[in-house]
């Protein structure tokens, strides 16, 4: 309904307030890493939103990036994962890290998130491993480490590539690295020699 928002930025946070003009504020809410990117009260800030309608209750959320928003849609549309969960789990992973994790089946990375449990993380993987846009796999601004990082993956999956492995074959394999030891993904070289090992 509301594809994005733009106007002065009255306060900041993860809950913002934002003046879009005629006199009227409007009550966003933020993934804590989106909130980290807004600019100073009283800079123009454009946010791409998602407006959640409930019978008691309507919120509108804010996205400073937009594969974040994408990433939040594709997250709510699993039963079990509602805008809250959806929210937490983006204050504390960039977009694309958590889509790494779903292709790459790293359940034991999202249950690192907030509110996702096994049963959870195993859904999300089962619903959402084979929906993940390119685009957001690839994105950049990834929180965790420069190898676990979107880029890492993409230099990961280049290196593969280069080896001759099918896409989602060298997705596998990184995926099952990881899995057995989460720090391999901290060093590339290493990372690309574990899963050539799990082939």
């Amino acid at each position: 309904m509301i594809a994005f928002l733009e106007g002065i930025l009255v306060s900041g946070g993860t809950e913002a307030v934002v003046a879009v003009g005629g006199g009227i504020g409007l009550d966003v809410q933020l993934s804590a890493q989106s909130a980290e990117k807004l600019p100073a009260p009283g800079n123009t800030v454009r946010l791409w939103t998602h407006l959640a309608v409930r019978e008691d209750n309507w919120a509108l959320y804010g996205f400073v990036l937009e594969q974040e928003r994408e990433m939040f849609r594709l997250l709510i549309s699993v039963s079990g994962v509602g805008p809250k969960v959806a929210l937490g789990m983006l204050s504390r992973a960039a977009a694309a890290d958590i889509a790494a994790y779903l292709r790459t089946g790293d359940e034991k990375s999202l249950t690192l998130l907030p509110g996702i449990g096994k049963k959870s993380a195993a859904r999300l993987v089962v619903e959402l491993g084979q929906r993940v846009p390119e685009a957001t796999l690839l994105a950049e601004g990834g929180s965790a480490s420069p190898a676990d990082s979107p880029g890492g993956m993409a230099a990961a999956l280049s290196v593969l590539g280069a080896m001759g492995l099918a896409p989602s074959q060298a997705e596998q394999a990184l995926g099952r690295a990881r899995r057995d030891d989460p720090a391999v993904a901290e060093d590339l070289e290493l990372w690309v020699r574990m899963a050539l090992r799990k082939l």
